[in-house]
């Protein structure tokens, strides 16, 4: 499989790019993603990334909406614990535009206390929200990791965001500007397009990028198990690798995938023959670091709990007989093909992927790994997985 307009490339401040340009179509997505070390209090990123949508040079919030709909293309952000990442898709036409917006979003230092003042409200929205709906497997799998500074919320501590200073916001802001930066370029650009970006984005300065050495104060591992109350539980599996590699990251999508994904997969077929008829099951992974957390989540009733508690290690077995590549092959890799179609799909795919591996990887990079993959090996990784810090979680209404 090849891909023959990808490129990557390092800008002159040292951030990295990776573009494919499709010339045919009308569309272009572009995606910066910006990685930062964890800082306190937890929540100051998240804080940051909606005082960039208040001001942008001589314009504020209500300018930049209408700079955006006057391009049709609305500039989207997220935070997680480790990145903030930005992206658009646009015409092809009005690209030059909506990153010039961007990049003033990005470049913009000063901010009044007007606009101070208008992101708090939002954020205690946000954590109404958050708290108002049932997640609480998210938190657990949060509270699960190894290095502490991963275990607090993306959105922080209300009362501790109230205590932020302007000079705690600043010093966090410029560190989001690092040589970590990643950008993902897709769709129907021109090679003046192209040039614009590296102009823009690669003319900005930026410091070197790091990330501390986890703290040796960690929390204590949670206990193996929780049991909840009434009849119906949410039972939660999870599995703790400290060691992931690179082959264990890019592979993880194929082992949950082959295990977990549609009717025909490992899960429903080995549960199915002991009488558990499942609507659905959650299957996900996540990485921080060398850390991998492989969790799958489904509804059982109370009284099935003691039979789900032994199957749980016997699917371990089962599972290793999977058909990872029949199942996973169609959706993981044939299906990379149709990507250079859809630029928006590639960008998001491109910062995913990266986030996953804690390197780019390029589409030609990927395709060739997967070639590769076989169920031999895939049962091998998944062996891994199993082998490693297994907790079942029981959480009851």
């Amino acid at each position: 499989m090849q891909f023959g307009s990808e490129k990557k490339q390092t800008l002159a401040n040292g951030a990295e790019m990776v573009t494919l340009c499709a010339p045919a179509l009308h569309t272009v997505a572009f995606t910066a993603v910006l990685p930062f070390a964890p800082a306190e209090p937890a929540g100051l990123y998240h804080y940051i990334e909606h005082l960039f949508f208040e001001r942008a040079g001589e314009l504020r919030a209500e300018g930049i909406n209408a700079a955006m709909t006057a391009n049709g293309a609305e500039i989207r952000a997220y935070t997680t614990q480790t990145y903030m990442c930005f992206t658009f898709t646009c015409r092809k036409e009005v690209f030059r535009s909506e990153l010039a917006l961007l990049f003033s979003m990005l470049s913009q230092r000063e901010y009044d206390e007007e606009e101070l003042s208008k992101v708090l409200p939002v954020i205690r929205n946000e954590m109404f929200e958050d708290n108002f709906y049932d997640i609480r497997s998210g938190d657990v799998i949060r509270s699960l990791w190894y290095d502490c500074r991963y275990n607090l919320p993306v959105l922080g501590d209300i009362r501790e965001l109230e205590q932020v200073t302007r000079e705690e916001l600043d010093s966090c802001r410029r560190m989001l500007f690092n040589t970590g930066m990643r950008l993902f370029l897709a769709g129907g650009f021109s090679a003046e397009d192209e040039g614009y970006v590296r102009e823009t984005f690669g003319g900005m300065p930026l410091q070197p990028f790091a990330v501390p050495a986890a703290p040796k104060n960690g929390r204590a591992p949670l206990p193996a198990i929780r049991r909840g109350r009434g009849r119906e539980l949410q039972a939660l599996v999870t599995y703790h690798v400290s060691d992931a590699d690179k082959e264990l990251k890019l592979a993880a999508h194929w082992l949950r995938s082959g295990l977990f994904d549609g009717l025909d997969s490992a899960f429903y077929s080995f549960f199915g023959d002991w009488g558990f008829k499942f609507y659905s099951v959650e299957a996900d992974f996540a990485i921080r670091g060398s850390e991998l957390v492989f969790s799958y989540l489904t509804y059982i009733k109370k009284k099935e709990r003691g039979l789900f508690d032994v199957l749980v290690s016997r699917f371990e077995t089962a599972g290793e007989k999977a058909d990872f590549v029949g199942l996973s092959r169609p959706y993981l890799y044939d299906d990379l093909i149709l990507l250079p179609d859809n630029p928006e799909r590639l960008c998001t795919h491109y910062a995913e992927t990266w986030a996953d591996v804690g390197e780019t990887v390029t589409l030609s990079e990927e395709a060739a790994f997967c070639e590769g993959l076989t169920n031999a090996r895939l049962a091998a990784l998944w062996r891994r997985v199993a082998a490693s810090h297994r907790r079942v979680f029981y959480l009851g209404k």
